[in-house]
């Protein structure tokens, strides 16, 4: 009996992973909403979370038509009926947004955001705004819902809201991804029209609701593809099928987790995968669990092998469980070694293959040599080349008339590097500062590069090499266990401590906002178990990368040399170096920021390869080798062709990773 007692007591107070995934892309011609790809976002979703074991039984989908507003509703109240003390829950919503007139004066701006269900009705009309409006799902109702979620899961239950929606009613510019929820905010004739133009600044979702919340409720985490007044852009996944920017993001993030993620983590890295795929929109962190450890700590870190499905492989062939959504890229070299091995650097391969095709969730291996033991042994493959290089920089000429298209093409139909393709990465826009044309970013229309002209084609060339080198540096990322670092821009007070006042006034949504002329300075925690030594690139939005750390020109406010170098840049495990000498002044240009992080267990010195001034002792010691080839060979040559075919040797040691952070004017 007291057994029986005691299993019943475990049972009721086990862990349980619970899912609401809610995907609306195909709404009625009639509802003015248009059709969007919210259903591909499903399969990423489920996959990422059967990796982090939630049980297909967990996991609830409600889709198109199911997805009403009752529907929505009727599916939340199953899922907090359901949940226990203690429980994990994620709720997506994968759909079009919306904003419309607040209805209890609680906004600043006078808007409410809105999730658009399926059969909610899109008007301009004012006089029949208020028939309209209860087809929507606010942010007030959806607040109540996670508060009575909140109280039931008590303090050792977390909640984590995902939504790939958007609520900015302005047009997009150039490409053609669609775009979820781009209309105008639907209002009464009542509406005080002024209050419009106020900056809500209090999120995305509202968690000011009439139910009080519980002193010892769940912590509760909202991440947002975009902030409230900005497009959410649709993105293309690795097989080219187009997904939620933030579902994509996600799932890749999920399914690379390694050491110890807090969802502040989580989302950096969810915000360096979205930088690559729709680099001018801006993610949003909120709710009072950001540096919680993910799922309460119970998630899963991925190994960095894959193993084998060995009744779909052969002597010629392997398919691995695992593919891109996992990071593999095509043309990659992976090893096979022994189940159990640790450092695959310090053995020989049992057997050595090429990525010729890889889906989301499987890679299809061609090795190298025709092997009939391989698959009666139990290996573990791992990546040991990443192809980082192959991709082009896809531009759309629409807007280029009089054959001055064809002409472009004529131009650079020997420069391997560009693809004309009306879904892009740059759109060529007239110049709105000069005569000449703009390279701009699809959909925000933001300009990357201005005043080009069609008869200097070396210069059209320089600014898309450096485009590329701009974009392959920031996606590059691996890890070498042991060597981790968290970077911080930190203001200081006048004797010289962390100013938190000025730090809380410069983080919006989970991320660093600095304003021009902007006084920070580095602070360098090593969280590994090992000494590093770092270095630090800074990449600006216009593609110019220059050095950070070290840095060989510093001067210190007497204009007297006050160099950094490779020497000042070692770090000891645990350690925290905060560089009070060196300021940072915030300069344009305006827009999204990287800080490339390079670790080694060696001296390293980048700079000089930066600049062009190294020497040939600051390139040939082990790791130092890897990290600064890598660097080197990121330069795309004349012919449009990265040096090396951009193929990086990821088994030797060294961590590379991002530090983001935005610039706005004063």
């Amino acid at each position: 009996m007291i057994f029986l007692l005691f299993f019943l007591y475990l049972k009721t107070e086990a862990q349980t992973k619970r899912a609401l995934i809610v995907a609306i892309g195909n709404y009625p011609a009639a509802s003015g909403w248009p059709e969007i790809n919210c259903l591909n976002d499903v399969p990423l979703l489920e996959h990422a979370l059967l990796k982090q074991n939630f049980l297909p039984a967990d996991i609830s989908t409600l889709t198109d038509s199911m997805a009403t507003k009752t529907g929505i509703e009727k599916a939340l109240d199953k899922l907090i009926e359901s949940s226990k003390t203690g429980d994990i829950v994620l709720i997506y919503f994968s759909s079009h947004g919306e904003q419309i007139e607040d209805d209890n004066h609680d906004e600043v701006d006078g808007l409410d955001e809105c999730i658009v269900p399926y059969g909610a009705i899109y008007s301009e009309d004012k006089t029949v705004f208020k028939k309209l409006a209860s087809g929507y799902f606010r942010d007030d109702t959806f607040g109540e819902k996670i508060t009575l979620l909140r109280n039931k899961l008590g303090r050792n239950g977390d909640v984590l809201v995902g939504i790939d929606a958007c609520h900015s009613g302005s047009g997009t510019r150039g490409g053609i991804a669609k775009v979820r929820g781009n209309k105008s905010p639907m209002v009464s004739k009542d509406f005080d029209r002024t209050k419009m133009h106020v900056r809500d600044t209090s999120g995305v979702f509202n968690d000011k609701t009439k139910i009080r919340l519980n002193t010892d409720a769940a912590t509760y985490v909202l991440i947002s593809a975009s902030q409230a007044q900005e497009l959410n852009s649709e993105c293309y996944d690795d097989e080219n099928i187009p997904v939620g920017s933030l579902s994509y993001s996600f799932s890749k993030a999920l399914n690379s987790l390694d050491g110890k993620i807090t969802y502040r983590a989580l989302f950096a890295q969810i915000e360096d995968i979205m930088h690559a795929n729709v680099p001018q929109q801006k993610p949003v962190l909120e709710g009072d669990g950001i540096d919680r450890e993910l799922f309460g700590g119970k998630y899963e870190s991925q190994q960095p092998y894959f193993t084998v499905i060995t009744n779909k492989s052969n002597s010629k062939t392997v398919l691995l469980n695992g593919g891109t959504v996992s990071g593999i890229t095509m043309g990659s070299v992976v090893c096979f070694f022994a189940a159990g091995t640790v450092d695959p650097a310090a053995k020989d391969p049992i057997q050595k293959g090429t990525v010729i095709a890889a889906d989301n969730f499987t890679t299809t291996v061609k090795l190298d040599k025709e092997d009939s033991v391989l698959l009666k042994k139990t290996t573990w493959a791992f990546v040991t080349e990443t192809n980082y290089g192959k991709n082009k920089v896809k531009i759309s000429v629409d807007s280029l008339k009089n054959g001055n298209d064809q002409k472009l093409k004529d131009a650079l139909k020997d420069f391997q590097l560009v693809e004309f393709n009306r879904i892009c990465d740059l759109y060529l826009a007239p110049s709105t500062s000069g005569n000449g044309w703009a390279l701009c970013y699809p959909n925000s229309g933001e300009v990357f590069a201005d005043n080009l002209s069609l008869d200097d084609i070396t210069g059209m060339k320089e600014v898309l090499k450096r485009f590329d080198r701009f974009r392959y540096l920031r996606n590059l990322k691996f890890t070498e266990q042991g060597l981790s670092a968290k970077v911080e821009l930190v203001f200081l007070d006048a004797k010289g401590n962390i100013d938190p006042v000025k730090m809380k006034a410069r983080t919006k949504f989970g991320r660093l906002e600095l304003k021009e002329d902007d006084e920070v300075y580095l602070k360098i925690t090593n969280t590994g178990l090992r000494k590093f030594y770092i270095n630090i690139v800074d990449i600006q939005p216009d593609g110019k990368i220059n050095p950070i750390l070290p840095n060989k020109k510093l001067t210190d406010i007497n204009n007297a040399p006050a160099p950094i170098s490779w020497q000042d840049c070692e770090v000891e495990a645990r350690a925290v170096l905060l560089l009070k000498n060196y300021s940072i002044r915030i300069a344009p240009p305006y827009g999204e920021e990287t800080f490339k992080i390079f670790l080694s267990s060696n001296p390293l010195d980048l700079e000089d390869i930066l600049t062009g001034n190294g020497d040939a002792n600051s390139q040939s010691r082990g790791v130092l080798n890897n990290l600064a080839k890598i660097f080197k060979e990121s330069a795309v040559n004349e012919a449009g062709v990265r040096g090396a075919g951009g193929k990086i040797n990821t088994a030797q040691n060294g961590t590379i990773s991002s530090f983001n952070f935005s610039i706005s004017p004063k």
